[in-house]
């Protein structure tokens, strides 16, 4: 869909218009809903928030401005929606804060060993690698590495501290290596 077409799909659908919002979800769900399987280990979740978010695009629509590109736009609402189901569902959290196990663990997690098994590893693998991770490490993961966010922006939508975030990512690395040598992966 070009940009033309997609402004006004987008004004179509301000009028409330059902036929412009079917277009944009067939155009845009399945694309959304890999995101969303980022954050959720299971397809139904993922399935669950995609359809929580095109609800919040509809209803929000007025607030798109036109300069970016919409896929951005409704992609960011289904992060945001997943870190809200995240929220809403996670259980209690006993992950130690302090900064020395923190420093241990970073120095446990060889940079260049990482990234030796990590070019040998397919993509699809490395997916289901990251969906075994525990829920924070995955988020964390998902929101600094995929995303782009700081651990301080991470700890303010997780509603944890920056120095967690830290740890969770650290450890998350340190699991994810810890799993590629469990499993002798060499090759894919």
């Amino acid at each position: 869909m070009n940009k033309e077409e997609q402004d006004e799909l987008v004004i179509a659908c301000r009028a409330n218009n059902r036929d412009a919002m079917q277009k944009i979800y067939t155009a845009y769900v399945s694309r959304m809903i890999a995101v969303s399987m980022r954050y959720c280990k299971n397809q139904t979740d993922a399935e669950d928030i995609v359809q929580e978010a095109f609800i919040k695009v509809f209803r929000n629509i007025h607030k798109y401005n036109h300069k970016g590109v919409l896929g951005s736009w409704i992609e960011r609402i289904v992060i945001n929606c997943a870190i809200d189901h995240w929220n809403k569902n996670k259980k209690t959290i006993c992950i130690d804060h302090e900064n020395s196990i923190y420093n241990k663990e970073k120095q446990a997690v060889y940079h260049d060993e990482t990234d030796t098994l990590t070019k040998e590893l397919s993509l699809e693998k490395l997916r289901t690698l990251i969906t075994n991770l525990p829920e924070q490490y995955r988020y964390v993961l998902n929101l600094y590495a995929i995303e782009g966010y700081s651990h301080k922006e991470i700890g303010k939508m997780l509603n944890i501290k920056e120095s967690t975030s830290r740890s969770n990512y650290t450890r998350a690395k340190k699991k994810l290596l810890e799993d590629i040598k469990k499993y002798n992966i060499t090759h894919f």
